[in-house]
């Protein structure tokens, strides 16, 4: 299914993967869910990539299905794009793959004083 040149109401980016302080390289290129409000119906998907795909005040297009349980619309995030007032086509974000992250951030400081 398809949505075009559709307005969007609000987005939202929340961290989905293991967070990292900026000193051993921060949360931009983290899996992150992106969910879009259009028309009253919410349409999500997950991008390795901080940053929104489509701001306030642009339209958007995309292709979406539903999810086994027909309960979540799920955006193909390689056909996102957006369109600004002037009708300029942009598209923005890492649509790319990447591994989640498996291991916890650590404490600073030695093994010796995380012990006391």
């Amino acid at each position: 299914m398809r949505v075009d040149r559709a307005e969007i109401e609000s987005y939202s980016v929340i961290l989905k993967d293991k967070s990292r302080p900026p000193s051993r390289g921060g949360n931009q290129r983290a899996w992150h869910r992106h969910a879009m409000r259009i028309s009253g119906e919410i349409y999500s998907f997950l991008a390795p990539w901080s940053g929104k795909f489509v701001y306030n005040g642009e339209t958007t297009s995309f292709d979406w299905d539903w999810d086994e349980s027909r309960t979540y619309r799920n955006v193909d995030r390689s056909t996102v794009s957006a369109f600004k007032k002037n009708g300029e086509e942009v598209v923005r974000g890492e649509r790319g793959d990447k591994v989640w992250r498996t291991a916890d951030t650590r404490l600073p400081g030695s093994r010796r004083e995380q012990r006391d």
